[in-house]
Parts: C-alpha cells; structure tokens; sequence
C-alpha cells in the first residue's frame, strides 16, 4: 500500500490546524482526514496530491460495492475524483447542508 505523502499530509495538517475549515462546512478532526485517506484508491491519492497543491481539502470519501468516489473543496468550489483518479472540477453534487442539533 503506498504511504501518504508527506507533503499532502503537511498541507491537509496545515489547513485543519489553521482553523481554515468553518464549524458550519465541517467539523473535521485529523482522524477523520486520516480515515479518509485510507478510502482512497492509489490513483484518487495522486489526484488529491495535486488538488492539495491547489488548496483543497478532503471532504469524503463515498463508496459503492464497485466505485468510489473522493470529494474535495477549495472555497466554494468541489472537486471529485474517481476510482482511476480522474478528477472533475465541476461535479453534479450537492452536498447537504448542516442542521442544528435537534432540542428535546
């Protein structure tokens, strides 16, 4: 299995340590980049490799019995990179927005 790059682990460390994702976008943990990062196919893990560069953060990772599929964000924008590492700048996804925790 190929090791994270210590470059991309760097930039994603930077972002997550720096406060740069809002509570409302999402509530992201190292741990959690971690867990997503191990979903990744080998290509999906160059892909993001360059959206790193570019700014992006790892979002999620969904998969299918057959596929995967990686969203990153970079301000407004999404990116998605499939399971052979292609990666779409401008994807047909919209992602939920948070709701508040329900009172009881």
């Amino acid at each position: 299995m190929l090791a994270f790059p210590k470059e991309a682990l760097k930039m994603q460390t930077q972002v997550l340590n720096n406060g740069l994702l809002s509570f409302e976008d999402r509530r992201v943990s190292q741990a959690h980049a971690n867990e997503h990062w191990d979903r990744l196919t080998t290509a999906q893990r160059f892909a993001f490799y360059t959206l790193a560069k570019l700014g992006y953060q790892l979002l999620f990772v969904r998969q299918t019995p057959t596929t995967s599929t990686a969203i990153a964000k970079q301000e407004d924008q999404l990116a998605t990179i499939d399971d052979e590492g292609d990666i779409d700048f401008h994807p047909d996804v919209v992602l939920r927005e948070r709701r508040p925790p329900r009172k009881q």
